[in-house]
C-alpha cells in the first residue's frame, strides 16, 4: 500500500512542484549545456542539507542515507531540453529562442525534486540508501554514456525512472517486462567513385549507383535477415545527397540514416551486415566508401523485480486496471544505458514506466512529446512524485524482509 506520509507531504507540496516545473520550464538548456539547470537544482538539494556530487559536463548525484549497509535505489530525473520552438502562449512558456521542454523533463526534475524532500522526511524508516540522479543529455544520449562512465550505476540493487506521455490519460501507467523501448544507431555512408561526362558513363564509378545498390541491399536485410517477431529492427533513411550536374557521373555520395533495435546482439549483427552491404555496393561499381555510425541510446530492458515492484507500486497509487504492463514502442529512452551499461561499463537492474498527463476534458493537453505545443496536465505531477518515492521506499522494504 501507499504510504500515507508520503503520500501526505507530496501532496501537499502540490504547489511547489507546479512553481518549481514552471520555473524550469522557462528557462530551457539542450543537451549537455544545461548549466543554470544544474545549478538550480544543487542549490536545491544543499538547501535539503545533502552533500552534492558534481558529475561532468553538468549532472548531479546525491544520496539519502549514504552510510546505510542496506540496498540501494536510484531515483533518475532527466532534465535537458529539445531545439524546438515553444508555440505555447501561458506566462511561463520558454524564454529561450527555439529551445522548450517539449518532451517534459522539466517535470522529470520537479517531481524527482519534490520525491526528494519526502523522502527525507522518513528518511529514518528507510532501511537502504537512495541515490537520487539528476541526468543531463537524455534527448542526444550523450548524457546516459557519461553518466554510466562516471560510476553512477555502482552498487545500485534497482533503478527506476518515470516519464510524462500525453498519449497516455491521467490516472493511467504503462510499462512491461523484458524488452520496452529500442535502442538506436545513426549510421553515415560516404561513397566516393570517379567522374565522368553522362555521354560515356563507363568511364566513370557511379557513387549513385552504389548508394541506391546500398539501399535495395539493406532493405533487403530488414526483410531476410532479420527476426521481425522476436528481434526486429526499424531501418530509416533520413538524408540523401550526391552530384552536382544532371549530365556527369557522380563521384560522391552520402546516406544518412538510424535504425532501431532491442538487444545489443540483435544490433551489433545488423551493424556487421550494413558494413558489408555498403562495402559490395562500392565495389560492384569500382569505387569505395566509408560507414561511420554512432549509438543514441541503448535499449530499455526491464528487469523483473523491479519492474513488479513499479507494477505494485504504481496499481497502488492508480488502480488495478490502470497500469498496463505490455508496453513496448521502437521510440528510445537512454535510461537504457544505465540498464545494459554502455562500453566496458556495467549497468544496473531497474525499470522504466510512463505516466499518463492527457486531461480527456482539455484538449490543450492532446499534443505529444516533442510538439511545440506540448502542455502535459499539471495534475499529473504530484502522482510522478509520488510514484518515484514509493518505489524507493516499497523496493527497500522488500529487500530488507
Amino acid at each position: 500500500m501507499i504510504n500515507e506520509k508520503l503520500k501526505e507531504l507530496i501532496y501537499n507540496d502540490e504547489e511547489k512542484i507546479i512553481e518549481q516545473r514552471r520555473k524550469l520550464h522557462q528557462n530551457p538548456e539542450l543537451s549537455m549545456e544545461e548549466k543554470e539547470t544544474n545549478d538550480f537544482i544543487k542549490k536545491e538539494l544543499e538547501s535539503y542539507g545533502l552533500e552534492v556530487k558534481q558529475l561532468d559536463p553538468t549532472g548531479l548525484i546525491a544520496e539519502i542515507n549514504p552510510e546505510s549497509e542496506g540496498k540501494t535505489v536510484l531515483l533518475r530525473a532527466d532534465f535537458d531540453a529539445l531545439p524546438i520552438q515553444e508555440t505555447n502562449d501561458f506566462d511561463f512558456k520558454s524564454k529561450n529562442a527555439g529551445k522548450s521542454h517539449a518532451c517534459g523533463h522539466d517535470t522529470h526534475t520537479a517531481m524527482l525534486l519534490a520525491a526528494t524532500r519526502a523522502l527525507l522526511e522518513i528518511k529514518d524508516e528507510l532501511p537502504g540508501t537512495v541515490r537520487l540522479l539528476f541526468q543531463p543529455g537524455e534527448e542526444t544520449g550523450d548524457g546516459g554514456k557519461a553518466v554510466v562512465k562516471q560510476g553512477v550505476t555502482k552498487g545500485v540493487d534497482s533503478g527506476f525512472a518515470i516519464h510524462i506521455f500525453t498519449n497516455i490519460p491521467l490516472g493511467y501507467a504503462a510499462t512491461g517486462y523484458d524488452q520496452v523501448m529500442a535502442g538506436n544507431y545513426f549510421f553515415e555512408v560516404n561513397f566516393k567513385g570517379k567522374s565522368a561526362h553522362g555521354s560515356t558513363p563507363f568511364e566513370g564509378h557511379d557513387a549513385i549507383m552504389m548508394l541506391n545498390t546500398f539501399i535495395n541491399g539493406a532493405n533487403g536485410a530488414v526483410a531476410r535477415k532479420v527476426d521481425a517477431l522476436n528481434e526486429p529492427i526499424v531501418l530509416n533513411y533520413g538524408t540523401i545527397s550526391g552530384g552536382s550536374v544532371a549530365n556527369a557521373v557522380a563521384s560522391e555520395a552520402k546516406l544518412v540514416g538510424s535504425f532501431r533495435f532491442f538487444s545489443n546482439e540483435s544490433a551489433d549483427k545488423f551493424l556487421n551486415e550494413l558494413k558489408e552491404i555498403a562495402d559490395l555496393s562500392a565495389k560492384l561499381y569500382g569505387g569505395s566508401c566509408e560507414f561511420t555510425y554512432n549509438q543514441g541510446a541503448g535499449p530499455v530492458i526491464n528487469e523483473k523485480t523491479s519492474t513488479d515492484t513499479a507494477v505494485k507500486v504504481a496499481r497502488d497509487l492508480f488502480g488495478e486496471d490502470k497500469v498496463m504492463t505490455d508496453m513496448k514502442v521502437a521510440g528510445s529512452e537512454d535510461f537504457g544505458f544505465l540498464l545494459a551499461g554502455y562500453d566496458e561499463f556495467e549497468g544496473m537492474p531497474g525499470a522504466y514506466m510512463c505516466i499518463g498527463a492527457m486531461n480527456p476534458e482539455d484538449p490543450s493537453t492532446f499534443p505529444i512529446n516533442h510538439a511545440q505545443d506540448f502542455n502535459p496536465d499539471e495534475k499529473a505531477f504530484k502522482d510522478g512524485a509520488l510514484l518515484l518515492a514509493q518505489y524507493a521506499y516499497e523496493f527497500l522494504k522488500q529487500d530488507n524482509k
